[in-house]
């Protein structure tokens, strides 16, 4: 009897890194809640106030939303070159609840929404009424690159600039944990005339490594993630070549993952005369970041 088993699999697990590679697509922001006093421009990544004031309170959503279920994401915000040392307006996420007040002349730190504000402070409200909850992260302003991670499960945030955070998103508790919300909006705020930034949503764009356990905003969740793919071929004992028995399989499971964590080939022939290849084996890994 000779038996040929050919094995594929792909496995994916839940909670790691994100690859190095880009999957997914750029965040933009929302070009069409652009209020006054902003120029948009880089694919409508990157938006400045050239209007100035100091109570200018409008502010640019990006386009795509963070979901409830999406898991922990992590982008960047690189502040504009042509801002103040010290910016007065606020970074961070707006609810969705606030998402439509981008023109009202609210501050982006309502109903749900955070903001980490340039004088070292965070702001964030579950109502109408603005609420200072923190006075001692970074201050920051002109050339500075902002990382955020956010688990939008539990409205928790976590912070950092220029590649340092203020506390480790990977084993340390969040900087803020807020009011929940069926989706959160990065946005880009900036309150004086110069101030503003670059939304930063794909690995090839960061200045920094993603941490472990987060996707990046840019990441798209495939519609089929294949957990173990097989094919089985037998040559019968009594028929030469004729094949007994051939299946394939595909699992679409709950856990999504891009890890291809192992691959693996092998061919067995019988114990007759001839050549006998008891196993081969190939491993491919993607290395992730």
């Amino acid at each position: 009897m000779s038996l040929l088993l050919a094995r594929a699999g792909l496995l994916s697990q839940a909670a790691v890194q994100a690859p190095r590679s880009d999957i997914g697509s750029l965040v933009a922001l929302d070009t069409s809640r652009r209020p006054t006093g902003y120029t948009m421009s880089n694919a409508n990544q990157t938006a400045i106030n050239t209007s100035g004031g100091s109570n200018y309170t409008r502010w640019i959503p990006a386009a795509r939303p963070i979901l409830s279920t999406d898991g922990r994401r992590y982008w960047e915000v690189l502040c504009a070159p042509t801002g103040a040392a010290a910016y007065d307006g606020f970074i961070g996420l707006v609810s969705a609840a606030q998402r439509d007040a981008f023109n009202s002349g609210n501050l982006p730190i309502l109903l749900g929404s955070i903001g980490w504000r340039g004088n070292g402070s965070l702001w964030s409200s579950a109502t109408n009424v603005q609420s200072q909850r923190i006075t001692t992260l970074p201050p920051y302003g002109r050339g500075d690159v902002l990382m955020f991670v956010f688990d939008p499960a539990f409205a928790r945030i976590w912070i950092g600039k220029n590649g340092i955070w203020h506390a480790d998103p990977v084993s340390g508790a969040p900087v803020f944990t807020g009011s929940l919300a069926p989706a959160f909006y990065p946005f880009i705020h900036g309150r004086n005339a110069g101030d503003g930034g670059t939304l930063r949503s794909l690995p090839s764009q960061f200045a920094y490594p993603v941490p472990q356990g987060c996707r990046t905003l840019g990441y798209v969740e495939p519609a089929l993630t294949v957990l173990e793919a097989g094919a089985f071929w037998e040559i019968s004992w009594d028929s030469p070549l004729s094949t007994g028995d051939a299946s394939v399989w595909i699992e679409h499971g709950g856990a999504s993952a891009t890890t291809y964590a192992d691959a693996s080939l092998f061919i067995e022939r019988g114990s007759g005369p001839g050549i006998s290849i008891l196993e081969t084996a190939l491993y491919i890994e993607l290395e992730t970041q």
